[in-house]
């Protein structure tokens, strides 16, 4: 009665849908509770997980050696299968052929990763109006990440004349982020229902990293491993990270009808310019619940709550900012020195300040089976963290920089109907809006250009006054804004329905608006081999067809880079089938307790106009800003999945 847990494993096997990748992921869990007496509680959870992925080669490159960027340049009839000896012939239309590249490259990494955390829940008096408990926590998550890249001297662009006459890359990375808290609740509890409830604490978060990547030239036969090459390079990293802060906070609930917060928050870290500065952030809230009102006279609205907040909060600079990193040179083929890396720190960076306003209600109808939530949001973002560009003059590319002021404001909306419930059919539907706008309130430098591949084909612009996602690019009269990554608005519709022992979901996605910079469609069009190449329709004249009209921009405008990414998807769509505990009971005794089977499917339909195979896509990852840019990624797929769950 003292003791409980949970255990929990899951295993996942994914081949991709190119030849040679794949995902394969385990993990296993443990959460242990534990009562010590009636005043002390501990609790422990513990997760470890395994994963291995293998890649392939795709996404950019400059040297046209990609199997994307190869396919591109390549026609149907062209012959790159092996012969009877496993020799790949060389591609003549292309620097390399992706059939060998599929086969014989090898991009892999792999994770080992734990997770674990504990947490004392200690009682150190109570009464019948208050009462006072300490909780202590504290935070492990360490993992190691080894990568492995192959390129044999076998391949067309690895050989002698000009490659690198095979390519061996490995690395490896340990980091661990570590975390303390220690905070005292305090509740008092009035005779006339009023709730408070005091809160202080005080936290610790470390977080370390060391990164060593080694890359071995000139392979020596079909060897791979590092000191059987001709060349050695190796790079490490090094990150360390100390964040400690406190925060008392006080909330009032008076007998439910409006309940308000106040609190603080402090943090330091030793990537700001000064590591011992505190940086203080305020928060404040109110809610009314005006349906426990006694003026409250409305009975088909089970639920009317009006609500704002106030809150700051910081974000440290990035590792980096703070110091000016240097690389490593020799002299003469002799003598060792140091070389800047082009990226000038800030010895007083500071982080950023958001500051967020919000307010909006939440309405309930019919013994709340109709939700309605409605938030209009403000975000502003103070001292704002850039990498700007710097004069050539100065020997630097860029530095960081508090340097602006940034602004969002946005509203979110959400529907839920709980549409039928009798003993054999239900039916929940919720449909979720939400928009977002941001705009570069102040600047303290020049504006500058950022993400992409430059003006001539599209990229991001940080401006004062104007969208911090804004895409311009050149035009026939200077530069031009050809779009904005940031989508007009959207939506989400989610389903569940539930006939016996049968329940059906599915999941729509809809974005409306939003840009891409479509590097993809040049580059076919570049080689001929666009799907819509001897189509019309984008030719004001008439006169080209889309894939010389398009060719013909470049170097004139970014307007037919920069498409409209808007899209209509289906996420997920599941069928399944709990099977009936009678029939459990008749086939497994009480030994299993629940079991269901089913059915799932993932990006079913997708609806675009978009002049590729996906508009959800970005060549440099999730960084905020520079989102949206195309060029040959790795494809995206359909995913179909089969069920079976079982509780013991």
């Amino acid at each position: 009665e003292k003791t409980t847990f949970y255990t929990g494993f899951t295993h996942n096997d994914e081949d991709g849908i190119v030849k040679n990748t794949g995902f394969v992921k385990s993990s296993a869990r443990i959460n242990i509770d534990h009562k010590i007496n009636d005043f002390i509680k501990v609790s422990i959870t513990s997760n470890y997980i395994t994963s291995k992925a293998d890649r392939g080669f795709f996404n950019n490159d400059n040297t046209g050696t990609t199997i994307g960027v190869s396919l591109v340049g390549t026609p149907p009839w062209a012959q790159l299968f092996p012969d009877a000896n496993g020799v790949y012939p060389n591609n003549p239309f292309g620097a390399s052929n992706p059939l060998q590249t599929r086969d014989l490259v090898t991009n892999n990494e792999k994770i080992n990763r734990f997770i674990t955390g504990g947490s004392a829940d200690i009682s150190i008096y109570r009464n019948d109006h208050s009462d006072l408990k300490a909780i202590v926590k504290t935070g492990l998550d360490y993992y190691t990440l080894a990568t492995r890249a192959i390129f044999p001297k076998d391949l067309q662009f690895e050989s002698v004349d000009g490659g690198d006459n095979g390519v061996s890359v490995q690395g490896t990375t340990e980091n661990k982020n570590t975390s303390y808290s220690a905070f005292l609740v305090h509740n008092y509890r009035t005779e006339n229902n009023v709730n408070y409830r005091t809160q202080a604490g005080l936290t610790k978060e470390t977080f370390s990293r060391n990164s060593i990547l080694s890359t071995a030239k000139d392979l020596i036969g079909s060897e791979t491993n590092l000191d059987q090459a001709g060349s050695l390079q190796v790079e490490q990293t090094r990150l360390d990270q100390k964040d400690a802060g406190f925060f008392a906070q006080e909330e009032v609930n008076f007998k439910d009808q409006f309940i308000a917060t106040l609190g603080i928050r402090g943090d330091k870290s030793t990537n700001n310019g000064d590591a011992n500065e505190v940086f203080y952030y305020p928060k404040t809230s109110l809610a009314l619940n005006l349906h426990n009102f006694d003026f409250w006279k409305f009975d088909k609205i089970s639920q009317f709550k009006v609500r704002a907040a106030y809150g700051e909060s910081g974000n440290f600079a990035p590792n980096g900012a703070l110091y000016t990193s240097f690389g490593s040179t020799t002299i003469g083929g002799a003598g060792l020195g140091i070389t800047l890396n082009g990226v000038l720190g800030d010895l007083n960076i500071k982080p950023e300040q958001q500051k967020e306003f919000e307010t909006g209600f939440d309405l309930g109808l019919m013994s709340n089976k109709v939700n309605l939530s409605f938030t209009w949001y403000k975000k502003q973002v103070d001292d704002l963290i850039l990498n700007a560009s710097t004069e050539p003059s100065s020997g630097f590319t860029s530095k960081f920089v508090n340097a602006g002021k940034l602004q969002n404001t946005g509203v979110e909306i959400g529907l839920n109907i709980e549409a039928f419930d009798t003993k054999d059919f239900k039916w929940n539907s919720s449909v979720n809006f939400w928009t977002n706008d941001s705009k570069i309130t102040r600047l303290d430098i020049p504006a500058f250009n950022l993400g992409a591949f430059g003006a001539t084909l599209g990229t991001f612009r940080i401006e004062q006054g104007k969208s911090a996602t804004q895409i311009v690019g050149i035009s026939e009269t200077g530069l031009k804004v050809h779009g904005d990554a940031e989508a007009d608005f959207q939506m989400s519709f989610n389903n569940n329905l539930v006939y016996k022992d049968f329940e059906l979901s599915f999941l729509w996605h809809w974005k409306q608006g939003g840009d891409n910079v479509n590097l993809s469609t040049l580059l076919f069009d570049l080689n001929g081999t666009t799907h819509d190449f001897d189509a019309k329709g984008l030719d004001p004249s008439g006169t080209l067809t889309n894939g010389p009209y398009r060719t013909s921009r470049l170097g004139v405008s970014a307007d037919v880079f920069v498409q409209d990414a808007s899209y209509l998807r289906l996420r997920e769509v599941g069928l399944s089938y709990n099977i009936p505990k009678v029939k459990l009971e008749r086939w497994f005794g009480k030994s299993i307790s629940g079991a269901k089977l089913g059915f799932s499917g993932h990006n079913l339909i997708n609806i675009f106009k978009y002049n590729s195979y996906d508009p959800e896509v970005s060549n440099f990852g999730s960084n905020g800003i520079s989102t949206g840019v195309e060029v040959l990624p790795f494809p995206s797929s359909k995913r179909f999945m089969f069920h079976l769950t079982a509780n013991f």
